[in-house]
């Protein structure tokens, strides 16, 4: 079983995220895609503005319809912050499989700082969608662990379309009830909708 494995804050999720999720399936051979929203982005400074409960049903809603797609809330039961390793071991210990961590081109920034990283990189392979081309440049006092970063991400990064939607373009356009369609699955703006998320109505 071949696993994909995309965390991140998902406040909300939208179109860039479900076809970086595609791409990777497919052009990886992955058998599944699992989202892993985070309850708090040790990596980002603001905190996410929706509850994890929310954005876990918003996933729910928009990849309902992709057989091969599911939702896992690993982090809701663990203390803040959210760290990737930790639900990456909790998934290697209850499911044989071989598992792929996906990350967006935008995240690989702040990658080689991210909590026991070294140990990420034994134990899934990365899989980068890279929007346009990226060129890492090593320190003149890279050590080992350096190297062995910057090459696991060169071997991960696979050539994706753009999709250039952010979740804080979609929050700010919520909050000026400007149209979202083309940026967010409806079932989600429904949701979003009813619930009066992001502290505006979209008309």
């Amino acid at each position: 079983m071949r696993i994909g494995l995309y965390g991140g804050s998902f406040d909300p999720i939208h179109f860039g995220h479900i076809n970086l999720a595609v791409e990777m399936m497919e052009k990886c051979a992955l058998d599944k895609v699992w989202f892993c929203p985070a309850k708090q982005n040790p990596h980002k400074d603001s905190s996410v503005e929706v509850t994890l409960e929310h954005r876990l049903q918003m996933i729910k809603l928009a990849i309902e319809d992709i057989p091969e797609f599911a939702v896992i809330d690993n982090e809701m039961w663990r203390p803040s912050p959210s760290f990737t390793i930790d639900t990456i071991d909790e998934i290697l210990a209850k499911q044989a499989c071989e598992l792929y961590l996906i990350v967006g081109q935008d995240a690989l920034k702040g990658f080689p700082r991210w909590h026991r990283v070294q140990e990420i990189i034994q134990k899934v392979h990365l899989l980068i969608g890279e929007r346009s081309p990226t060129s890492f440049a090593m320190p003149l006092d890279s050590d080992a662990a350096d190297v062995q970063i910057m090459q696991a991400i060169a071997r991960g990064m696979r050539s994706t379309k753009i999709f250039d939607i952010s979740s804080t373009d979609v929050r700010e356009r919520l909050r000026s009830r400007r149209y979202c369609g083309h940026m967010v699955p409806e079932k989600v703006l429904d949701y979003i909708n009813c619930n009066q998320l992001y502290c505006s109505l979209f008309f």
